[in-house]
């Protein structure tokens, strides 16, 4: 068993984007595309998400576990060969539509393989300590392609394209070492930022079942108004991953620190996972979510005063995100049933995600004329404005109580 494990370790840290991260955006623009096509193509792949999300997991189902990871890893070869070769914007395009492919191919049902491996060995309980150790593992090989990236972007725009593609390639034989799962002891683990409930009472609903408890759990104040404030800044943090590259360059952040810096966020979200448990013990729900708001608005506002400020405020940005994502799941597992919670935790995903496809597709175009420092600057203070007007007009966050099934 423990062998088992350490080799999921190995296959996990293969799934690493490491080296395609911290050079993808200005990558792109030394091929020609402007920031408007760029949150195009970024739009293309959070879309793509959205329209393969359940395909891929019936796929996964129908093809079995490691079958479909493995599809999984041979699809993110071909992608990472393929950004090396896309000249265009169309061509971008079809690669991020393939990207997402990949992606929800290998996510969920790598967390449904390891579950059902544990389950048949009667180590359930062990599921979150190999996933945490497995998600450092991914973290720590992440941080160090980071630091080659741009150093090998300076040697060939193309080589950390290559490099990504021959680390998902090593996961392939590592993959095939595993032993297959029957998938019939977890049925559903959700996605990497809407993690799904797997626990015994979980059990499969149709799909017209899963459209009224989805319509039902949505139209619920407590549930819809921290979803609308939960979209209000993920906007934000969407629209900084894709632009902040050409805003850091802007900065004068060289190419070849790039690679540093990102190694430095991965860091920097690693600690801020370990201390979510206590901050939220420290400040509650409320306090959380509610920090996002002077938060967001000091650290943006301040980089459209002072530049340098930027760095500092992505660092930022990485430690709110990792810390506020798991205390609104949280809130949201806290106020849903066991039948349907995760029909509504990812019917919650697609939302987030359809809201940060459109901002990435629309912002391109506005980061374009006024450049992507000041736009980045003006939508963190916006957001953050319309979010504190959305947190005293309708009290988005609010305490459970028994007669919370109706509030």
């Amino acid at each position: 068993m423990v062998s088992l494990v350490r080799r999921y370790y190995l296959y996990r840290a293969s799934l690493s984007s490491g080296f395609y991260i911290p050079v993808s955006v200005i990558y792109m623009e030394s091929r020609g595309l402007g920031l408007p096509e760029i949150g195009l193509v970024q739009g293309t792949f959070l879309f793509s998400m959205v329209v393969w999300e359940l395909p891929t997991g019936y796929l996964g189902d129908r093809l079995g576990r490691r079958a479909s990871l493995a599809l999984g890893s041979v699809v993110t070869v071909a992608v990472m060969a393929g950004f090396a070769l896309a000249n265009s914007t169309l061509g971008f395009a079809v690669v991020y539509g393939l990207w997402a492919v990949a992606w929800t191919l290998k996510t969920g049902t790598a967390d449904a393989w390891l579950y059902e491996l544990l389950a048949t060995r009667g180590g359930e309980d062990e599921f979150s300590r190999v996933t945490g150790r497995a998600d450092s593992a991914l973290r720590l090989v992440s941080a160090a392609a980071a630091l080659s990236a741009s150093l090998l972007y300076t040697v060939d725009p193309t080589f950390p394209f290559f490099a990504n593609a021959g680390l998902a390639a090593l996961g392939l034989p590592v993959l095939f070492t595993l032993p297959r799962t029957r998938g019939v002891d977890a049925d559903q683990v959700g996605r990497p930022d809407e993690p799904a409930d797997t626990g015994p009472d979980s059990s499969p609903i149709g799909v017209r079942e899963a459209a009224r408890v989805l319509r039902e759990q949505l139209s619920r104040p407590s549930i819809r108004w921290v979803v609308a404030y939960a979209a209000l800044f993920n906007l934000v943090f969407s629209v900084t991953r894709v632009f902040e590259q050409p805003a850091m360059r802007s900065v004068g952040v060289p190419v070849a620190g790039l690679g540093a810096l990102y190694a430095g966020f991965k860091l920097v979200s690693a600690v801020a996972s370990s201390l979510t448990g206590a901050v939220h013990d420290r400040l509650g729900t409320r306090g959380v979510l509610f920090l996002l708001v002077p938060v967001v608005a000091v650290a943006y506002g301040a980089f459209a005063v002072v530049p340098a400020l930027l760095v500092p405020a992505l660092f930022l940005r990485r430690g709110l995100q990792r810390i506020t994502r798991p205390v609104r799941t949280e809130y949201i597992n806290d106020r849903v049933e066991d039948v349907g919670r995760a029909t509504v935790l990812s019917g919650v995903s697609m939302v987030l995600t359809l809201i940060s496809g459109t901002a990435n597709v629309l912002g391109g175009r506005i980061a374009e004329t006024v450049g992507p420092l000041t736009f980045l600057s003006a939508t963190g203070v916006v957001v953050s404005l319309a979010a504190g007007l959305l947190w005293i007009g309708v009290r988005p966050v609010r305490t459970v109580s028994p007669d919370a099934a109706a509030s």
